[in-house]
């Protein structure tokens, strides 16, 4: 993206890669193709998103310059930094600046890296220890580091985490009934107090369509569903039997699938790709008297939602 920017190219870039990649990789990620026009979109909105992210940075790191070199440099003003040339200065960037460019405007330090060493400017000996440093404060100081987790961000055996991994499969698909089969998993994390879940959907999910994945959700909870497993040739999972799965995972030459299905149903309600654990029976997921409920729905990302959900 970045060398497409420094060639000219400043719009849809990904619009024509996409079709291309999604072909050359289809045994491989069968989703891509499948989702094609999908992707694409979320891809030109990532890649709007991006430019305005790599030109707020090249302005900030030529801020930087030309506050640490101010007699460096030969660029003109309208030009900026793309001629000039500070290899005879003696000044050099810091980590911590290197940081401050990515955490505060998304700057990424590769590429910080790369324009430093375009324009000749030095970077300190250590900065990428101590730019490491200041991300591990930055995630203790913001409580995101996750500890003792593992694959499909389930922090361990409990009763607890069962209940909320179930609920999950649950809500995926109720997410998929009520806003269509475009949305597909992109990421969950699992605590004992509720669920994290990331799907594909470019626009907010509205108070109605909310409380309908919630009530689909608790019916089928109310419902008792048995909660099962069997392995399957990964390729017989997928295209035949119409396993969901995850956004981007790579599975091997077979897979573990958990089918939720009530007794007197044909096919199950839930049918996902997914190392488990779960519950035996979705009753447990009420414990008496609970509900599934969603706290909270947010923009993750460009095409991306995120929700948050617990039982109450």
């Amino acid at each position: 993206m970045v060398k497409a920017f420094d060639l000219g190219i400043e719009q849809n870039f990904m619009q024509e890669v996409v079709p291309v990649i999604a072909d050359l990789y289809y045994d491989d990620f069968p989703e891509v193709a499948e989702s094609r026009e999908v992707i694409i979109a979320v891809l030109i909105k990532e890649e709007k998103a991006f430019r305005q992210t790599l030109r707020k940075g090249l302005k900030e790191f030529e801020k930087i310059a030309r506050i640490k070199y101010p007699n460096g440099g030969d660029a003109s003003e309208d030009n900026g930094l793309k001629q000039a040339d500070f290899s005879n200065s003696s000044a050099v960037m810091f980590g911590s600046e290197v940081f401050k460019l990515y955490d505060t405007f998304g700057f990424p330090a590769e590429l910080t890296e790369e324009e430093a060493k375009k324009h000749g400017i030095k970077l300190e000996e250590n900065w990428k220890e101590k730019f490491d440093y200041e991300m591990i404060f930055q995630r203790e100081r913001s409580q995101t580091a996750a500890k003792g987790t593992f694959k499909g961000g389930l922090g361990g055996h409990t009763l607890q985490h069962k209940k909320y991994h179930t609920a999950t499969h649950l809500m995926y698909q109720a997410l998929r009934d009520v806003l269509g089969d475009h949305v597909i998993q992109n990421g969950s994390n699992i605590t004992e107090e509720r669920l994290r879940f990331d799907f594909s959907h470019d626009q907010k999910v509205t108070p109605e369509q909310i409380k309908q994945v919630e009530d689909i959700v608790n019916e089928q909870i109310a419902k008792d569903l048995k909660v099962s497993f069997a392995e399957y040739p990964t390729k017989v999972a997928r295209e035949e039997m119409g396993a969901l799965g995850q956004f981007g995972d790579r599975y091997g030459a077979t897979v573990k699938v958990y089918e939720m299905i009530a007794d007197s149903a044909e096919k199950p309600f839930s049918f996902e790709i997914c190392g488990g654990p779960h519950v035996d029976h979705t009753l447990e997921l009420s414990d008496g008297d609970k509900k599934f409920k969603i706290i909270k729905e947010e923009s993750s990302s460009s095409g991306i939602r995120r929700i948050k959900a617990v039982l109450v």
